[in-house]
């Protein structure tokens, strides 16, 4: 009667236990677990936003170079200065961009110095005032090279600016416009839905928004914004996701918000991110409950087992004999574990083992380094985790706890075997110490072990070598500096002799000009030679027949008429010199075939007096942006070689010089035997002529590759070669000029 009563109270002894264990651990379970997922949810969110803000900040500094290398176009300030502005084509640039590039969506506009839209290369729209912008009225002010995040007439858009300058004088300034699409785009492919709404106070502003969604007042700037949670906003009243502190969990969806902000902190628009709640890894969260549960279970099993041997009543002896092999047991685990730990302690480095989450064990090194605690135990509940403690050095060798894309600072170790990683924390004196970092998988990948290998000495003596190596560097610019002053009087000599080089050239150039000058004559005494032979024919005819008194009227006024039409030719045959050679202030636009015909014209009476035939053809003509004159004038240096060349042939039948216009290269050929083979290396350089003196000094084609190759960085190649003319080869010297 007593066992049974005994039985009883040990009974419910037993259920109470057993209830108040479950009780206490779920209840432990369940508050440690919306911890767990808090801290979780909210590093998920902190991510989020870290990556929007650097996709930001890289559209920024993409847009601002797009914007700088647009700027160093010349005929920018040309069109500028001129107020030609429909020369800009910059809505072929954005064609470009968008087939050739990731840039999908790059506006380009000019404003001039007032504030006034002069070009858009997206719409016809211009000549309207930007100034209730904030960020243009800042940039015409400081007339400097600025970026920002803005609202205009059609969308919220990332701007880069340059300013335009023309001798000192500012004239405008170059806009390049782009989107936040690529930003969604890019959030999307990482799981996360954004829904990018500008601020309603933009509403009466966005006159040619982009888009035609709006929610409540609200506009939506992304094209891509999904439908399914433009009506979620609608529905859920969209003032509720603004400025959301770290996340909102609705049903399945984990939702975030980044706010963005003009320069003076005022509201613009907000990126509102929706993620599927179910893609947050939260294994780790899963595997600590499963185990504090497997623990519970194991509790209540041994307290079945104590019960079970008090209801069979198991006598004393056998009782003592299983707690005897139990103690046994226990003893050998202790032995067992007190052994692990005595290795542990043994490592000079320190070394923590850990499940992902929670510190599971630690060596004695780890409490020796944080003095302020004492005990493992102590440890966790300060710190958490021995990375929370590691200092971020601006080194990527050296880790700290952030999220390295997706994975913690142990996982991303784990991910790169073979890369040395360091990691640096201040002891309990607040000196940096340096530690080498070693990361581990278990036996059974159930836990990760750690290893901190202290490398601040071999920190500190490569700081002291960079420290002498500094010293050194001082002391040899010292040493430099001294020779330097030695040789000042040496650099005085060089410079009076590259002087006086350069003064040489200058000479010689202007004899060139001079020597051109003298065929610029010739050419005019050739074409004056015919209508002065007429007039004197004329003039000495009437002159006889007034003597003989048979000077009727009709001969008089035929002779009157062709004295007339000598002079015009002559007065045109001056028009044709004087605009062929005339001083040209700026760059033109020009065709290469007009500028051969009218070379070709100027040397026409020479042509005809010394019998050569020009056989010219062409398949496409091309454009040239320079100075026009300066380029006939190369074309008339080559044509005078061509020349010289080719009277060399006494037979004057074969007297052929060949213009060929094909594949945007010009070729120039002529049938005068061609240029010796030891001499086509030289003949761009200056003074080498093979011409006697009279015809020249040598720096013809020398001028022309300073033009045509420095200035104007066209390629140009003299070889010999054949040609065919009238089914009869010829062969002879050949210019190549490469337009591409």
């Amino acid at each position: 009667m007593l066992y049974r009563q005994n039985a009883y109270k040990f009974l419910l002894l037993f259920v109470v236990l057993a209830l108040s264990v479950v009780l206490f651990t779920s209840l432990y379970i369940h508050n440690k677990e919306k911890n767990l997922l808090d801290s979780k949810y909210k590093e998920s969110a902190k991510n989020t936003k870290e990556f929007i803000k650097n996709l930001i900040e890289n559209k920024q500094n993409a847009t601002l170079a797009i914007a700088i290398s647009l700027a160093k176009d010349d005929r920018l300030y040309s069109y500028m200065k001129n107020k030609t502005y429909k020369n800009f084509e910059y809505e072929k640039i954005s064609s470009q961009m968008r087939k050739y590039t990731k840039f999908k969506n790059v506006w380009i506009q000019i404003i001039d110095k007032n504030g006034t839209s002069i070009y858009r290369s997206w719409t016809k729209k211009t000549n309207d005032s930007l100034l209730f912008r904030k960020d243009l009225n800042k940039m015409l002010k400081k007339q400097d090279i600025t970026t920002s995040i803005s609202v205009g007439k059609f969308d919220l858009s990332i701007k880069a600016r340059t300013p335009i300058f023309n001798d000192g004088k500012f004239l405008g300034a170059l806009e390049v416009i782009t989107h936040f699409n690529s930003i969604s785009k890019k959030l999307k492919k990482r799981g996360i839905n954004s829904i990018i709404a500008v601020d309603k106070k933009y509403k009466d502003r966005l006159i040619f928004s982009l888009t035609t969604n709006f929610v409540d007042d609200y506009y939506i700037s992304n094209l891509d914004a999904s439908k399914k949670f433009i009506n979620y906003l609608k529905q859920n009243n969209i003032n509720n996701y603004f400025n959301i502190k770290d996340y909102k969990i609705e049903n399945t969806l984990f939702i975030t918000s980044y706010e963005l902000r003009d320069d003076n902190g005022g509201h613009l628009a907000s990126i509102i991110s929706f993620k599927d709640k179910n893609n947050i890894d939260i294994q780790a969260i899963k595997d600590y409950k499963r185990q504090m549960i497997m623990l519970v279970v194991i509790l209540l099993i041994i307290l079945v087992f104590i019960f079970t041997l008090y209801i069979y009543n198991i006598d004393s002896k056998n009782v003592n004999r299983l707690n005897s092999r139990l103690k046994k047991h226990i003893k050998q685990l202790k032995i067992q574990e007190n052994k692990k730990q005595s290795i542990l302690d043994s490592q000079s480095s320190i070394m923590v083992i850990t499940d992902g989450v929670n510190i599971i064990n630690a060596n004695k090194q780890l409490l020796k380094f944080f003095k302020d605690i004492r005990t493992l135990q102590e440890f966790r509940n300060k710190y958490v985790c021995v990375c929370t403690q590691f200092i971020d050095m601006q080194d990527s060798s050296y880790i700290f706890d952030k999220d390295y894309d997706g994975k913690n600072w142990a996982e991303y170790i784990l991910s790169k075997p073979h890369k040395n990683f360091k990691a640096a924390m201040k002891n309990h004196y607040g000196s940096i110490r340096h530690f080498s970092v070693k990361v581990s998988k278990g036996e059974y990948d159930d836990y990760i072990i750690v290893t901190l290998a202290d490398i601040s000495s071999e920190i500190e003596q490569k700081q002291q070598l960079k420290y002498l190596n500094n010293n050194l560097e001082k002391l040899v610019n010292k040493k430099t500096l001294e020779l330097k002053k030695l040789n000042e009087s040496l650099e005085d000599k060089i410079k009076d002799e590259i002087f006086k080089s350069q003064e040489k050239d200058r000479l010689l150039f202007q004899q060139s000009k001079i020597t051109a000058i003298a065929e610029t004559l010739n050419n005019i005494a050739h074409q004056w030679r015919q209508p002065l032979s007429t007039i004197s024919t004329a003039t000495s005819g009437m002159q006889l027949q007034k003597e003989m008194k048979i000077l009727d009227d009709k001969t008089f006024n035929d002779s009157c008429e062709m004295i007339l039409r000598s002079t015009r030719t002559l007065s045109k045959t001056i028009d044709n010199f004087s605009n062929f050679f005339v001083q040209e202030k700026q760059k033109i636009e020009f065709t290469l075939s007009e500028s051969i015909h009218e070379t070709l014209k100027f040397l026409n009476s020479t042509f005809e007096e010394k019998s050569i035939i020009i056989d010219y053809s062409m398949d496409k003509d091309i454009k040239i942006y320079g100075y026009k004159q300066e380029f006939q004038q190369s074309l008339l240096s080559i044509f005078d070689n061509a020349i010289y060349a080719v009277c060399t042939n006494k037979d004057i039948k074969n007297r052929i010089i060949s213009i060929e216009i094909k594949n945007n290269c010009l070729s120039i050929r002529d049938s005068g035997d061609g240029i010796d083979e030891e001499d086509l290396d030289k003949v761009l350089e200056p003074y080498f002529t093979k011409k006697h003196q009279a015809f020249g000094i040598g720096m013809g084609l020398y001028m022309v590759q300073e033009l045509l190759v420095k200035h104007m960085k066209y390629e140009i190649e003299v070889k010999n070669s054949t040609f065919s003319y009238n089914n009869k080869e010829y062969y002879g010297a050949l210019i190549f000029i490469n337009f591409n």
